[in-house]
């Protein structure tokens, strides 16, 4: 957090990139998205969610090398793969709690746990607290499960890839509208899909790693955000097998 800081704050204009799914992906992470990061102008990376395979320690410790590559530095969410396998301790001791926000420049970064790890009701109590007294221009949230269901009959995916239980969903999107949030990253599912609803933008970035479909939807991607005076802007950025 601290060498974010130094790299973005006091400017009014910065770029940092966000990574879904990247499920220790060597082949595509590492040796293909790894060498665009940095020789882009992003300042840091956002994992989006399932940064690892499983929560087992050598999926941690395999992520470590992995991001290692990075010349800046990153954030990560917690997501269901991090909480699989007991991983939510090893999680914990690595990179930090399961949910928190960290102020840049004139923006703010919020991350959830959407696992069922952290009772749901504790993190909309903080939430609305939190962005209550919040004087940011910019609010960008990190939650590892979407809240919408994406329209791809080949993803194979069931309820439980995406937010639960629905009182919390109602209960986020309701505190997204009342403070203006710009935009929700998740990730779980593979595919890409972008969405506004209320004001706010929702975008489901899965394709850093893992298995995709290669259909219009599913394909390897990330995203490069850019935050402004103007607000902010995204853009895909899709990686050819």
């Amino acid at each position: 957090m601290e060498a974010i800081h130094q790299a973005v704050d006091g400017r009014e204009r910065f770029q940092f990139v966000v990574a879904g799914n990247i499920n220790n992906s060597v082949g595509m992470f590492e040796n293909r998205i790894i060498p665009r990061i940095n020789d882009s102008d992003a300042e840091f990376m956002v994992s989006a969610g399932n940064a690892v395979s499983n929560g087992g320690e050598d999926k941690y410790q395999a992520l470590y090398g992995t991001l290692g590559k990075l010349d800046i530095p990153y954030l990560l969410t917690f997501g269901e793969n991090e909480h699989s396998t007991f991983g939510s301790y090893r999680y914990y001791e690595h990179f930090g709690p399961h949910y928190f926000s960290i102020r840049m420049a004139d923006t703010r970064l919020i991350f959830l746990d959407s696992t069922g790890k952290t009772p749901w009701r504790w993190q909309i109590r903080w939430l609305a607290d939190l962005l209550e007294e919040d004087s940011s221009r910019h609010r960008i949230v990190f939650v590892g499960h979407p809240l919408f269901e994406v329209d791809d009959t080949l993803l194979f995916d069931d309820e439980d890839d995406y937010l639960q239980p629905e009182p919390f969903r109602d209960a986020l999107l309701a505190l997204f509208r009342q403070h203006s949030v710009d935009l929700v990253f998740s990730a779980n599912v593979a595919t890409w899909s972008d969405r506004e609803v209320g004001g706010t933008r929702f975008i489901t970035t899965g394709g850093a790693g893992g298995l995709v479909l290669n259909t219009d939807n599913s394909f390897y991607h990330y995203v490069m955000v850019t935050v402004s005076e103007d607000g902010v802007s995204t853009a895909l950025q899709r990686v050819a097998t």
